[in-house]
């Protein structure tokens, strides 16, 4: 399964570097909508979905740096920039959106602005054309980057269960919002029991955040203490990452 799922996906392609600089910031206040982990029995799928509001870009291409998370680099990658229409909140179900030509880099490039994880870090530029990012906001004025990673899937703990680390980014200084966080199965003969949530990073408030687990698990687990809040709310550091946490029933 790993294998049908890595060929569907765009490949790493190794590129040459350069030393990093910072390029001028983005047109747009980014935000990070949708933290997901698809778990299956020999592999994970993360997705994360950024929104880029139209916000002051006119005209450009954009090359987006993404740092890879953890439990190492994927086994493959795929970017995708979708279009929400007028009024709407999200794209639509249906929508398969656009691939985007993705180069593997051991750091960012200096002619890549940073979008999710440091600079330092190895990971992937992805480039957004002109006429593709101008096509995905003229309906609503906001366009989705969805960002797909397959990933083995992690060693298990039987106290602390599967971790999985997603990088999360910021603006000028100001952490990205984190609207959302999600655990799912995606065969019918694997369930997962429970999930919990927080960010991490040298300076991290490590209060729990809100996870929706689908299926709903059953019987229900125990209630978390803390309770755990709703991420958006979370307090954010630039340099915090979202940490994910996932158990299976036997």
């Amino acid at each position: 399964m790993i294998r049908a799922i890595a060929l569907a996906l765009a490949p790493l392609i190794a590129a040459p570097i350069a030393a990093t600089r910072q390029p001028p910031p983005l047109p747009m206040l980014p935000s990070v909508a949708h933290a997901r982990v698809e778990v299956a029995h020999d592999h994970i799928v993360t997705i994360e979905d950024v929104d880029l509001p139209r916000g002051g870009w006119r005209y450009g291409d954009l090359d987006l740096y993404v740092a890879f998370g953890a439990p190492g680099a994927p086994l493959a990658f795929d970017a995708r920039l979708l279009s929400v229409g007028d009024g709407a909140l999200e794209p639509g179900e249906s929508d398969a959106g656009e691939r985007l030509p993705v180069d593997h880099q051991s750091h960012r490039p200096p002619t890549a602005r940073e979008l999710l994880g440091p600079s330092q870090m190895a990971g992937v530029v992805i480039h957004v054309p002109d006429a593709s990012f101008r096509r995905a906001v003229a309906r609503g004025g906001m366009a989705v980057l969805r960002l797909r990673s397959l990933l083995a899937l992690p060693d298990e703990d039987a106290r602390t269960g599967r971790e999985v680390v997603l990088r999360l980014g910021a603006w000028q200084g100001t952490p990205l919002t984190l609207a959302s966080v999600q655990v799912t199965s995606t065969e019918k003969s694997l369930r997962i029991s429970g999930a919990a949530a927080h960010l991490c990073g040298p300076d991290a408030d490590s209060w729990p955040l809100a996870v929706a687990v689908l299926p709903v698990p059953w019987p229900a687990p125990a209630a978390p203490t803390p309770a755990p809040i709703a991420p958006v709310l979370a307090v954010r550091n630039t340099t915090d990452n979202l940490c994910i946490r996932f158990w299976e029933q036997p």
